[in-house]
């Protein structure tokens, strides 16, 4: 069994990555920190990461004893918001934004996972909603991958949150719950 456990910053020297495998994997495969796969020659890998860990097209994974795995963003199912104006997909984003969807932006569209609701309410918004097929990267939420640990009102600090959701909207509605939560004792 291949077990990957480390995530390589800068690439390896390319005949390093001569013989690595190829992991072909969705953006929901790509959110765990924990995954366990078939490659198509049969072999068992185990994905083994710091939680929070999202891996992105390109990213090199590292097994304890020397191997290699590079990871590519399979296409999957997607919707592809487009609206008549900038002003229109401006006000579809916000929407999304509020309801922490995981968005693609393009200069004239937005991509993001297949959703009845959120399609139907797009489309009351005026914007134009299609099925599509695509590797699919999302914005990295506002502190990803940053360093840094400013404090709350309750003195947690900011590491103390779940990486996974520690986008800028996560960030503000924690913020705004605490705040209400005296209000409720």
């Amino acid at each position: 069994m291949l077990r990957l456990t480390r995530l390589i910053d800068g690439a390896p020297a390319s005949a390093a990555l001569a013989g690595a495998v190829t992991l072909r994997l969705g953006w929901d495969e790509r959110s765990r920190s924990r995954l366990a796969l078939l490659l198509d020659s049969g072999e068992a890998v185990a994905v083994s990461l710091p939680r929070g860990t999202r891996l992105r097209s390109g990213a090199v994974l590292a097994s304890d004893d020397g191997r290699f795995a590079m990871v590519e963003a399979a296409p999957q199912r997607l919707l592809r918001v487009r609206a008549g104006s900038t002003l229109q997909l401006m006000r579809a984003v916000y929407h999304l934004a509020n309801r922490h969807v995981a968005a693609q932006i393009g200069d004239d569209h937005v991509l993001i996972e297949p959703d009845a609701v959120l399609a139907a309410m797009l489309a009351r918004l005026g914007a134009t909603v299609e099925e599509i097929e695509s590797p699919f990267e999302p914005e990295p939420g506002a502190y990803d991958g940053a360093a840094h640990a400013h404090r709350h009102g309750d003195g947690a600090a900011a590491a103390d949150i779940d990486e996974v959701s520690a986008t800028l909207g996560e960030q503000l509605s924690i913020e705004a719950h605490r705040r209400r939560a005296p209000e409720r004792r």
